[in-house]
């Protein structure tokens, strides 16, 4: 497979045209540029190459690898590979790639809660109906006058150095609000 045709696999893949994959590699880069690309009818730089490996997350050697090692990916449970189409686990990855040891033990948590058949006591608060129990008003109290204390403080209570542990306590307590 040739370097153009890679780069075709993996503009599909991703669910791009060429426009709109021009428009996320890094720099100015036209989209004419991208299919002439695809087509063999331009050589990329290796500059070029690694600007859209980076822009895309993939390795400069995915456009130079033996066709053995592309097909040794056929060898994975089909479980595996379903999960690797899927765009919004691809997301999701990319996204806890960043994260540090303690975050990544939280987000595990929060996935984990949020995968039971039955959430746990603490998120039925968030749902508006449901087949569950709400929580009296004094709870609900508390639980508001709890969360704004946090807020109150400074860090490190909570890892709340983190904008999105802050986020999800304000999306909290919104909720709780509106109860």
């Amino acid at each position: 497979m040739s370097v153009g045709e890679r780069l075709k696999t993996l503009r599909k893949k991703l669910g791009l045209t060429q426009k709109e994959f021009a428009k996320k590699v890094s720099g100015k880069v036209d989209y004419t540029y991208i299919g002439k690309i695809e087509r063999g009818k331009q050589y990329p730089s290796l500059k070029m190459l690694e600007r859209i490996g980076k822009s895309f997350d993939v390795p400069l050697s995915y456009f130079f690898q033996d066709e053995g090692i592309l097909k040794s990916l056929n060898l994975l449970p089909a479980e595996i590979k379903k999960l690797l189409k899927d765009k919004k686990r691809q997301a999701l990855l990319k996204v806890s790639k960043g994260l540090g040891e303690r975050d990544l033990f939280l987000v595990t948590q929060i996935i984990n809660i949020l995968s039971q058949s039955k959430p746990s006591l603490a998120l039925q608060i968030s749902e508006k109906k449901g087949e569950y129990e709400t929580i009296s008003e004094e709870k609900t109290k508390i639980l508001i006058d709890k969360i704004e204390k946090i807020l109150a403080t400074s860090p490190p209570s909570l890892s709340l150095k983190e904008p999105w542990v802050r986020e999800a306590l304000e999306i909290a307590l919104n909720t709780l609000k509106q109860l």
